[in-house]
């Protein structure tokens, strides 16, 4: 394991990949004024990559990639249109002229063609065990390493497949991929010897809370505690929280706690979804930009997400939902 991560960190020192030259974006839109502006928006790493004034319902980006493949959101500045595109150095085409914006027809980039069969994996998720989804992912992952989509998705199941699962599925990626934002932050990840494992005590922290003070999260502790990740902006967060209400409702007396550390950034947003949804248990949150401190040292890459902890402060599981989750708190509340 030692060797893998020595081969990671020599990627990164050695060199940083160079600003592409061969990508563009040629677009057509139905319904956006000309001297309109769209913006790609840096969907990993944050910030504004470039942007392109529209005419005459055409456009088009001569982008400078800070790396061979990049996934971001394009935009108005207003926000009222936006999608999602895989960039890659090559020359790719958005057509929207006889659709909406957000269903445009999006060729030139191996991931794009690869967005159906990966959502096609999540299909039905509640009638598939566990084991089942993970076979999917590894399928999919083992079958498109050549698509910045699949780092994407090892990087969300990193946490929950463990380092030496993870750095196998890594070691198949070609570097373009492994050079990638997501290949960074996967080796992060790997290199990061202080995530909490099964049997080990919580890593404590400090965060934000909605009156602005700053608990260390062993003060509001000392109870069976769900560690939940989450993020307004979320739905499955959102779907998740309804749960975690009935459950928090149902055992809250005999000694649960629930301690949401949020990815928001906007405070607002944050605050609102709270009151609106009456999620009364501890919330925190770092409110910044990038990637999340507190997510980061608890390996998380997706919301939600979660770590069970005992009486005693010691990771009893992650990731834990619906009845599995219910029924391992009711067994440590015994």
């Amino acid at each position: 394991m030692r060797v893998i991560l020595i081969i990671f960190s020599s990627l990164f020192i050695l060199s940083s990949l160079q600003a592409q030259e061969s990508f563009s974006l040629a677009g057509k839109t139905s319904d956006i004024k000309d001297g309109s502006w769209l913006y790609f928006q840096d969907l990993v790493n944050g910030g504004t990559i470039d942007s392109a004034e529209v005419k005459n319902n055409s456009f088009k980006f001569n982008t400078k990639l800070p790396q061979a493949r990049v996934w971001v959101m394009l935009h108005t500045k207003d926000r009222s249109k936006f999608t999602e595109v895989w960039l890659q150095d090559t020359p790719m085409y958005f057509d929207a002229s006889k659709t909406e914006f957000q269903d445009a027809k999006i060729t030139g980039s191996v991931s794009h063609q690869l967005v159906e069969k990966e959502e096609a994996i999540y299909l039905e998720r509640n009638k598939l065990s566990d084991k089942e989804l993970e076979t999917r992912q590894k399928q999919f992952i083992q079958n498109n390493t050549n698509a910045l989509i699949s780092a994407r998705m090892l990087y969300e199941v990193s946490g929950k497949w463990g380092k030496d699962s993870t750095a196998h599925y890594f070691e198949m990626f070609p570097e373009e991929i492994k050079k990638s934002a997501f290949g960074e932050r996967i080796i992060s990840f790997l290199e990061n010897e202080n995530i909490p494992q099964i049997g080990e005590k919580y890593n404590d922290f400090q965060a934000t809370n909605p009156a602005g003070k700053q608990p260390w999260f062993s003060e509001l502790t000392g109870k069976v505690t769900l560690l939940q990740f989450w993020s307004s902006t979320c739905n499955p967060s959102k779907l998740q929280n309804k749960e975690l209400k009935k459950l928090y409702k149902k055992f809250k007396a005999d000694g649960f706690e629930i301690v949401a550390i949020s990815r928001d950034e906007t405070k607002e947003d944050w605050i609102n979804t709270i009151e609106k949804d009456n999620l009364n248990w501890y919330h925190l949150s770092s409110l910044e930009e990038g990637e999340n401190p507190v997510f980061k040292n608890y390996g998380i890459s997706r919301t939600p997400s979660n770590y069970l902890l005992d009486n005693q402060g010691k990771v009893v599981a992650r990731d834990l939902r619906g009845e599995k989750l219910e029924e391992e708190v009711k067994n440590l509340l015994k």
